[in-house]
């Protein structure tokens, strides 16, 4: 659930400039719904012509929060004013509960941070670090990666900087030189995710120490994106955990938290053995051990399923069968 109490107190509290960067891809049509709801707003990708309707409607927009296409200033983009609550509240209410936006205070205006952002929905990964892409880096859906890259050592990806739960796993992830490029201009970076990431808004504030960002576009390092890898595996083991506090209470009810995490952890390690990848399909490994009398890992009937490379289904595939077939003998033995 997204604090947008908190979100609310914390942007009028600071009586600045406050612009939002809303995330389309979780909108059925958020240009539209922006339009109808009288914001001034911007989109954050360059269509240049090859973009299809959806790829347009779920471009992240970044909106102006101190004004609406009725003020007789709605032009002057440029000159910021301090935030709206009529406007504020109007997009706290199109949000929803929906980690979508992410608030960026910045004295120097919408339109310098607005270039400032486009600079940003770029950023170089190594490829040399086995990494989910997931949501946070997706290509982007207005052009073919980019040949922009200096050696074959990085790719050029998407950032999804309009969910607050990606920046939830990046941010808290990067050196300080970094960080000082991902604000630019802006004093400050805002924006409340899902409960695993934290209870309360998050934020990023520049420091006076803060080096002058490097050039170029966003370029991580190995370290920082394996930090952003065990925020999310931590995140995961988390969650799979409170799955098998739900299907098999039985089972984990003699467990603590730390027991029941290593517990994961351990399954975690033995099926991505055999290639299993997938969150859903490893919580679904650990409720088949859980649930088991022997080590399913060292079963000859589970390895052979898991490596026969006659096979067609991948490994995850393979968890989802293996699942219903343990389903089904532990209804049979009721």
């Amino acid at each position: 659930m997204t604090d947008n109490a908190g979100l609310k107190a914390i942007i009028l509290q600071a009586q600045a400039p406050v612009f939002a960067v809303l995330d389309g891809a979780q909108f059925d049509d958020l240009p539209r719904s922006l339009f109808a709801a009288d914001f001034i707003h911007k989109p954050l990708y360059l269509d240049r012509g090859n973009g299809t309707a959806d790829q347009l409607r779920t471009a992240p927009q970044l909106v102006w929060l101190d004004r609406d296409w009725h003020d007789a200033d709605k032009d002057n983009t440029g000159q910021p004013r301090p935030t709206s609550e009529k406007m504020l509240d109007r997009l706290l209410d199109l949000m929803g509960e929906r980690h979508a936006a992410v608030f960026w205070f910045c004295e120097a205006g919408g339109d310098v941070l607005f270039r400032h952002l486009r600079t940003i929905n770029m950023i170089l990964l190594p490829t040399s670090v086995d990494m989910d892409r997931g949501k946070a880096y997706e290509p982007n859906p207005l052009s073919q990666t980019s040949d922009d890259a200096q050696d074959a050592d990085y790719e050029m990806v998407l950032f999804r900087h309009a969910d607050s739960n990606v920046m939830a796993q990046v941010l808290p992830s990067l050196t300080y030189a970094h960080l000082a490029r991902v604000l630019g201009p802006a004093q400050q970076i805002l924006y409340s995710a899902d409960p695993d990431w934290s209870e309360k808004p998050m934020r990023v504030s520049r420091a006076e120490d803060m080096p002058v960002p490097p050039a170029g576009p966003l370029k991580l390092s190995v370290e920082e994106v394996r930090a952003i890898e065990g925020k999310r595996e931590v995140r995961s083991r988390r969650k799979i955990a409170t799955y098998l506090r739900k299907v098999a209470p039985e089972q984990t009810t003699d467990m603590n938290e730390e027991e029941l995490y290593q517990f994961v952890y351990d399954e975690e390690r033995k099926v991505k053995a055999f290639g299993v990848r997938r969150e859903d399909m490893i919580g679904r490994w650990a409720f088949m051990q859980i649930t088991s009398k022997t080590d399913l890992s060292h079963d000859k009937n589970v390895r052979t399923a898991m490596t026969n490379p006659s096979l067609p289904e991948t490994p995850d595939e393979r968890i989802r069968i293996l699942f219903d077939l343990r389903l089904r003998m532990l209804r049979e033995s009721i």
